[in-house]
């Protein structure tokens, strides 16, 4: 009989709770995921096994289970076949579970997982921020990122000391997690058609400086986290490359010119700015909105990804948000912004 140390579930380190589904007989099921590094394998309960009539196989060698202080828990007999596992979105895996009584979450990700998978994961708000450069590579694609790569919303706890008490029934307002997850389709959606015949573009590789090469894996990563891009595999590949801010940081930036000239152009009217500051010519007081990273908010017409891919040094990516540079991108947008006025 070989032997399993776990940690106390009701122990505090370095663990955070994240939101998964499991795939398995045709059918999804949410869970709640235990990141757990005092564990040496990854666990799943009984009860889940049974209720979602998951297979299993029997282990040759029985596991006798102990706890960090040396008490004898109990023996794991089974082990699931493999499964598909999706955490954060867009990251899914094949994996096997050992079967385990009496969990207090449905899955328990042990060491072996987070070593094999090394997430960057904030502990004070148990956000998962980013994934290894083999994960890019690999899990990183295999299914849409339909949910947040973060906990969920209505998991997330949002300050709302600063926030006057008449305004706290609008406290997902201020959820960074919704701010940050991946919009749904919309009717407004940005397509990118092409002229008819035209031949495809190419793009060369920019050669990017050791900090730049470092701001782009950072880029990369969260990205991949947030579900904003993907790996590809589209014959399109504009360059990728930084440019400098005011404030000395820099910026990253695809080359969309060559898709840009094939692109059918967009005609929905931007504003006249004599028209804009004519109606508060006389006002004396204003306010100001500045939305982050805009254009996230619109999703790519599904189908249309491929034409929005892009190269760098450690992979080809594609995005499923419209990027910045597109040549439709200011009008899209501006439909999205009348549409909401309109609304309100």
């Amino acid at each position: 009989m070989s032997g399993l140390l776990v940690g106390s579930q009701n122990s505090k380190g370095s663990r955070s709770v994240l939101p998964c589904m499991l795939y398995t007989n045709a059918k999804q099921f949410p869970v709640d995921a235990l990141l757990d590094s005092g564990c040496e394998q990854s666990l799943i309960d009984t009860e889940r096994v049974r209720q979602w009539r998951i297979p299993t196989t029997r282990l040759s060698t029985p596991l006798a289970v102990a706890a960090l202080d040396g008490r004898s828990l109990t023996t794991i007999t089974h082990r699931t076949v493999p499964i598909k596992l999706r955490v954060s979105g867009n990251h899914v895996e094949e994996i096997e579970f050992f079967v385990f009584p009496s969990l207090q979450t449905a899955v328990v990700l042990g060491h072996p997982w987070l070593l094999h998978h090394n997430p960057q994961v904030n502990w004070e708000t148990g956000r998962m921020e980013g994934w290894s450069l083999r994960c890019s590579q690999s899990c990183l694609g295999a299914a849409p990122p339909n949910i947040s790569a973060s906990r969920s919303p209505s998991a997330e706890k949002i300050d709302l000391s600063n926030v006057p008490q008449e305004y706290h029934d609008l406290a997902q307002v201020f959820s960074k997690d919704r701010a940050t997850s991946l919009p749904p389709h919309r009717p407004f959606d940005c397509s990118i058609k092409l002229l008819p015949g035209a031949p495809l573009p190419s793009s060369r590789l920019y050669h990017l400086s050791r900090p730049e090469q470092e701001s782009m894996e950072t880029y990369i990563q969260e990205s991949l986290a947030a579900g904003l891009i993907r790996p590809s595999s589209s014959p399109l590949g504009a360059g990728f490359f930084f440019v400098p801010k005011k404030e000395g940081t820099i910026r990253p930036c695809i080359d969309y010119r060559g898709l840009n000239q094939i692109t059918i152009k967009n005609k929905y009217p931007l504003p006249l700015l004599s028209s804009t500051f004519e109606p508060v010519q006389n006002a004396r007081v204003f306010s100001r909105l500045d939305l982050r990273n805009t254009y996230h908010l619109v999703r790519i017409r599904q189908g249309d990804e491929w034409k929005t891919a892009f190269k760098t040094p450690i992979g080809h990516y594609e995005y499923l948000v419209m990027p910045f540079g597109l040549t439709n991108a200011p009008a899209v947008f501006q439909a999205l912004v009348n549409l909401c006025w309109a609304i309100s």
